[in-house]
């Protein structure tokens, strides 16, 4: 198996507590280099790998350390402007959520992965944690049917004002937080997006954001989300046309419910709920999504092959986030447009 080279780019909170000791548990990685604007920051990587050089510049480590991807934790215009200065030179990019601000600079950040013919990857680790990866593998089942209904509750407390710089706190919580929960949707729902309907009602600083998506697969999508609650949560559930709901409880309980189950001592005819969570044995990284989202980033890499959350993936997921923004700002009426489909070969090209 070939070792990578990779360069870490935001030596902060996120690449320490999750993305780091998820790179750190690979054999076949091995991290070259490391970069962070303010000198402090870089340095605390020696505390997990001492003879690396840091750099403070994205550009001079990328000229100075021949690597083949860098992984990416910053705000997102720092994303932006590092994985273009990646993509430029051939090396393949994974950034943590969000890759950027806006729907323009994700469909920039496509066309230059297209024409450099390299891997990208988004840190939508929601996406891989074990629940969900264990929900999409029922939902496949022939016995479920097919997807009906989602519902999602994204609870939170924060943020309360903007982020990075932008001037919209509903943007900046969409991009932090409910981009997960929006991106799910989008996943489960499966098809192209045919209809976006939100609202956003405010509390002083704080908000809810509901939105209503429908799909060419004939499945909808509700969506609870905001900044008033206490602290985070989180829940899902799916309905399908096999009248089975399937729940999944703070990305860690699954619980499923059947019209009647025969093989059980209740008989037919009864009510029957089974239940399912990740293992003693299963380790955080794993079941939180950070580790397998990097090995299946890295993995694309090797076999010359699209990485499921890459830039595209994300292409339904910010036309919703744009859609919300843009209904709030025509003064918050909850608006229902229908979409027409997109071309992803287009915007890819």
């Amino acid at each position: 198996m070939s070792v990578l080279k990779v360069g870490l780019v935001g030596i902060g909170a996120q690449m320490q507590e999750n993305l780091l000791p998820a790179l750190l548990q690979m054999p076949d990685i091995r991290i070259a280099a490391a970069c962070d604007s303010n000198q402090a920051s870089a340095g605390r990587i020696h505390r997990f790998l001492s003879d690396l050089p840091v750099f403070d510049k994205a550009a001079a480590m990328l000229d100075a350390v021949p690597l083949d991807a860098i992984v990416l934790a910053c705000p997102p215009q720092v994303h932006f402007n590092a994985a273009m200065l990646a993509m430029a030179r051939g090396v393949n990019v994974f950034v943590e959520k969000p890759p950027c601000v806006n729907l323009g600079e994700l469909q920039t950040l496509i066309a230059a992965c297209h024409r450099a013919q390299v891997v990208s990857g988004v840190g939508m680790n929601f996406k891989f944690a074990r629940p969900v990866r264990q929900l999409h593998e029922m939902t496949e089942c022939e016995e479920f049917g097919q997807t009906l209904h989602i519902q999602l509750n994204h609870y939170a407390s924060k943020p309360r004002a903007p982020l990075w710089g932008l001037s919209s706190t509903l943007r900046s919580f969409l991009l932090a937080q409910a981009i997960h929960t929006i991106d799910l949707a989008v996943t489960f729902g499966k098809g192209e997006l045919t209809q976006i309907g939100s609202n956003v009602q405010r509390h002083g600083d704080a908000m809810i954001v509901k939105a209503e998506l429908e799909f060419s697969s004939g499945a909808s999508a509700s969506l609870l989300a905001g900044t008033t609650f206490p602290y985070f949560e989180f829940d899902m559930k799916l309905v399908s046309s096999g009248s089975i709901l399937v729940e999944l409880d703070n990305l860690w309980n699954i619980t499923l419910h059947e019209p009647e189950h025969g093989t059980r001592p209740t008989g037919t005819a009864k009510r029957w709920r089974g239940a399912w969570q990740p293992g003693p044995l299963d380790s955080g990284y794993e079941r939180s999504g950070y580790f397998g989202e990097l090995h299946q980033f890295f993995e694309a890499i090797r076999h010359g092959e699209r990485f499921e959350a890459d830039f595209a993936s994300l292409l339904p997921t910010y036309r919703v986030i744009e859609a919300i923004c843009a209904a709030d700002e025509q003064g918050g009426k909850q608006g229902r447009s229908l979409l027409p489909a997109v071309d992803f070969e287009t915007l890819s090209a």
